[in-house]
């Protein structure tokens, strides 16, 4: 049941209550319902409700001062909607107004009650679409002193926060007073209970001053003011205020609050809880300090920075507008800065603090822009703004340090709606790189227009700095003009640098494989004769992606380290140019000089990416940096002379093609950027041996390694070819006596020889270094042979040996050092049965007694004739294997009394004592095979002893013989070294 309520209803008795039933009551046509009952329960629901939807449509309520919890049963169109609260504090016989009304669309501007004049956010423009589609009349009339309110809550209906033009974030309503005094609706400030379940929104406390007539609920921005005159927290109430320099106390803001620092106080910020405001303007008058720290903060709309400084902190920023810097000294976030619109630096400073900038904007029909009178220098840059939502577009002048991340589908225009921005990807070293890298591009990204990638080469080397440096471009379209604004090029073609003392002769070259006489006339053909001049008419020529190019710098004309090429960024899949031309002579054949095709560090031994076609596994990178030419070598798992798997921006290296209809791609996946080529920055490598020549000044390097699937023989994807330097050279031979730096060899197992060439030395001093002996196991050896001094070195007891080189043939080349690398076999089992010594070996087999060979014992048994120690040598292909067994023959007395050889096993130490009626002079320690190892006089001790302590601690593990001699006989003891 419905009751339309048209004329004034006035209960004069102080008891009688208005109890819905059910039903609902209509209060319409300006009729007013009054209730002279002050007690909380005159009005009593059970179920129904009172409809107003009408500013003029009201309950009269003479409350006074009388105190409780009270409701006003409002509702509409089948939903119930009460007003309650509680008030307190009154003075005098009042009363209270109430009504309540829908605007007819979200356009509350067009809907005000009578009296109020606009519908203004603190922006100064309409902010219906940001309220509630209803007003609230809560009208205290004829107070002395108005009450105060406590737990008012209004309830909201859906409908009327979702209509269509409404822009609500329901989480973030509050409620809204209108004061007529000021004209304004964004004085208030007041901190909601918000339950989005029951559609409530309750504050706790309303004093008496803050008790105006019309009230709504929005999500409207509301301008609060930093007031701190002195450092001081956000979450501080006391230093924000809802008018400029006005008095504190007001909320903290929210996610519908624009924040300002103004500057009519400058105390610092120290920002102590997460932020979640709906704009930031800090004016150029403010010159204190907001400081992060470890609080996120989320900037709804746009964030403007003119004055102080912003000092980022270790979690994320998040800007929804534009950002704009124009004065502030802007420290980023050392985590992201996410950015969904533009952003703008015109004046002031951006410091990336190392951190990411991210572009992950959603709206189609613009691009989000990179702006501004003054360069951003990025660290890192991704961008997740795809070309469906028109990608980012770079349109002043900024730059990158870091690495450029683009998702799948994103677009960076690198120069611009007007193709003039510049956006530069710097190089700050070389050794080792830190360049700006482009990563992997995924499906459908992309990066279009010019970009400028710059190249950091040291200026170095002899010859007053100026050396020939191997070069390739990341861009497509540079020009060798290009190239000529920081170096000098010159030869005979049209636009040669013209500089003082600078020749026309020809200073960059580009190589050609299919040459294979002798061009240069040094008497043979090899693969120094493909040089050809670069450019060749005129210094517009194009450089070809992925081809490698030789330029003499001339160090001492250059005003900085840095030079820089401009193109479009080569991406994608590409071929680099090679080919294979056979001479007859295959160390000279098939030699190709290309290049890093991408503006990223490169891995040559990315696990996919790559097509290598008849093409070698190993890379040759040219450096002229030292004291003369040398080659840094790769060969996919070791290096020599810093070679590494990485490939740095802007290099040309060496490959060799091995036979015709050679093929080197790549795809973007082979980039490795961030990664900087240094030596060995792989895991450390099994049974690989380094080895290096060095006179003091300048060094050389070979290395050997044994590996599951090499050969004996020159193996492609293993070895690596000795290319040589402009001073000695240092490499290792292979059975044909082929010589490479990198030599690879079949799994180590017993006695491995190899030859050392040390070649174009001059007569000097020189040392031989060795590193890496830990990647041999504990029972390995490695000794070095110096057959001109004829020496043994055991390297891991000595790894530097210092040698000469004389004028004597024999003090050099490849007949002077061996290594000797021995494994131990399986040991070789004796067993004794009936008086014979046994092993399960049919052929090689040699037998000896105390070190010595039996003539004749070479069968798989052996009958002994005398107590001693027997040891037996098999011949396994090139492995020797051995076994030792003391054997004692029944009956006869050992005459080993007075004799002691401890301990045993051996782990350091060797100790012997002898007495002295033994007459036992010397010692000597023998290896299976008989080979003397070490030899020592016994001393006399004070007490008549003869003792000697002998160092076991460099020896291999296993079995040895250590014979005690004098004049007489001969005592042999077995000793095993652990």
């Amino acid at each position: 049941m419905t009751l339309l309520l048209l004329i004034d209803i006035q209960d004069l008795h102080a008891q009688a209550r208005l109890v819905l039933n059910g039903a609902n009551i209509t209060i319409a046509q300006g009729a007013t319902l009054v209730i002279q009952n002050s007690n909380a329960n005159a009005i009593t629901r059970n179920s129904g409700y009172i409809i107003s939807e009408g500013e003029n449509n009201v309950i009269k309520w003479y409350i006074g001062t009388t105190t409780g919890n009270y409701t006003i049963p409002w509702g509409y169109s089948g939903d119930y909607i009460p007003l309650t609260f509680t008030p307190t504090g009154a003075v005098g016989s009042g009363y209270f107004l109430f009504s309540t009304y829908h605007t007819t669309n979200w356009n509350n501007g067009a809907n005000l009650p009578t009296g109020v004049s606009n519908f203004n956010g603190s922006s100064g423009t309409d902010h219906s679409a940001f309220a509630i589609d209803r007003f609230w009349q809560i009208n205290a009339q004829s107070y002395t002193t108005r009450p105060a309110l406590t737990s008012l809550a209004f309830t909201y209906r859906d409908s009327e926060h979702s209509a269509v033009g409404n822009t609500i974030e329901e989480a973030a309503l509050r409620p809204e007073r209108w004061n007529n005094t000021l004209s304004t609706w964004t004085d208030f400030s007041a901190e909601p209970t918000i339950n989005t379940t029951t559609n409530t929104v309750t504050l706790s406390n309303l004093s008496d001053t803050d008790l105006f007539a019309w009230w709504t609920l929005s999500t409207s921005p509301v301008n609060r003011y930093w007031v701190a005159a002195a450092l001081s927290n956000w979450s501080n109430r006391a230093s924000w205020s809802v008018s400029p320099g006005g008095q504190g106390g007001a909320t903290v803001p929210s996610s519908v609050d624009a924040v300002v620092f103004d500057g009519a106080n400058d105390g610092s910020c120290t920002i102590d809880a997460t932020v979640n405001i709906a704009s930031l303007t800090v004016n150029a008058a403010y010159t204190g300090t907001i400081t992060q720290g470890a609080q996120r903060i989320n900037i709804v709309d746009e964030a403007t920075l003119a004055g102080g400084f912003f000092v980022g902190g270790s979690v994320p920023i998040h800007v929804n507008g534009d950002l704009r810097i124009n004065g502030t000294a802007f420290l980023s976030s050392s985590d992201t800065l996410d950015l969904k619109s533009n952003f703008t630096l015109d004046e002031g400073s951006f410091e990336h603090n190392s951190g990411i900038v991210k572009f992950s904007g959603t709206t189609a029909g613009a691009p989000q822009l990179i702006n501004g009178s003054s360069s951003i220098g990025f660290n890192n840059i991704h961008i997740t703004n795809t070309a469906l939502n028109s990608g980012v577009s770079v349109e002043s002048r900024h730059q990158l340090h870091g690495i450029l991340t683009l998702a799948t589908g994103a677009i960076l225009d690198a120069d611009g709606s007007l193709d003039t921005a510049t956006f530069t990807m710097i190089s700050s070293a070389d050794e080792p790189v830190i360049d700006a890298a482009i990563a992997p591009l995924p499906a459908g990204a992309q990066v279009t227009g010019n970009i400028t990638v710059q190249r950091y080469m040291s200026i170095e080397g002899p010859n007053n700095t100026r050396i020939y440096r191997y070069i390739t471009s990341p861009v497509q379209g540079g020009t060798v003009a290009d190239i000529q604004e920081e170096i000098p090029v010159t030869g005979t073609f049209v636009g040669s640098t013209n500089c003082k003392d600078c020749t026309t002769t020809q200073s960059m070259f580009a190589y050609n494989e299919t040459v294979i006489t002798d061009v240069n006339g040094s008497g043979s053909s090899d693969f120094n004769d493909g040089y050809i001049d670069f450019p060749d008419a005129v210094n517009t020529e194009v450089l070809q992606p992925g081809r490698g190019y030789t330029m003499f710098v001339r160090g001492n004309y250059l005003l900085s380290p840095v030079w820089d090429i401009r193109g479009v960024a080569n991406q994608g899949n590409i071929s680099l140019p090679v080919s294979f031309t056979s001479s007859g002579t295959i160390a000279n054949d098939g030699w190709n000089l290309v290049g890093n095709p991408y503006p990223s560090v490169i891995d040559w031994n990315a696990a996919t990416g790559w097509t290598k076609t008849n093409i070698s596994g190993t890379i040759y990178i040219a450096d002229n940096g030292g004291e003369t030419l040398q080659y840094a070598i790769w060969n996919g798992t070791t290096g020599i002379n810093g070679g590494s798997r990485y490939i740095p921006i802007g290099q040309a290296f060496w490959v060799k093609a091995t036979a015709g209809s050679p093929v080197l791609s790549t795809r973007e996946n082979i980039k490795a950027p961030g990664q900087s080529p240094t030596f060995f920055r792989t895991a450390s490598t099994e049974n690989l041996l380094h080895i290096k020549m060095t006179n003091g000044s300048f060094e050389d390097e070979t290395a050997i390694h044994f590996r599951n699937d090499a050969t004996k023989q020159f193996d492609d994807y293993a070895d690596a070819w000795k290319l040589k330097n402009g001073l000695f050279n240092l490499s290792s031979l292979t059975e044909n006596h082929e010589r490479l730096a990198i030599n690879s060899l079949p799994s180590l197992m017993c006695n491995t020889r190899v030859n050392l060439d040390v070649a174009d030395a001059k007569p000097g001093a020189y040392q031989l270094k060795f590193s890496n002996m830990s990647s041999f196991e504990a029972d390995a050896s490695i000794i070095l042979e110096d057959h001109y001094l004829n020496q043994n070195i055991f390297v891991s007891a000595q790894d530097t040996y210092p040698f000469t080189i004389t004028d004597a043939p024999a003090s050099k080349g490849d007949q002077r050092f061996t290594i000797v690398i021995d494994k131990p076999g399986p040991e070789v089992i004796i067993s004794e049965e009936d008086g014979k010594l046994k092993i399960d070996y049919a052929s090689n087999i040699q037998w000896y007694k105390d070190g010595n060979a039996i003539e004749g014992a070479t069968a798989s048994t052996y009958v002994p004739v005398e107590s001693g120690i027997y040891s037996v040598t098999v011949l396994q292909g090139d492995c020797s294997l051995a076994g030792m067994r003391e054997f004692f023959i029944t009956g006869i007395e050992e005459a080993d009394r007075g004799v002691r050889v401890y301990p045993v096993p051996i782990s350091d130490k060797l100790y012997i004592e002898v007495a002295a009626s033994r007459k036992l002079t010397s010692a000597t320690v023998l290896d299976v095979f008989g080979h003397e190892i070490v030899k020592t006089d016994l001393q006399q001790e004070s007490n008549g002893v003869y003792s000697a302590v002998i160092s076991m601690k460099d020896y291999p593990s296993g079995s040895y013989v250590v014979q005690l001699k004098g004049k007489e006989n001969i005592i042999s003891r077995k000793v095993i070294k652990k």
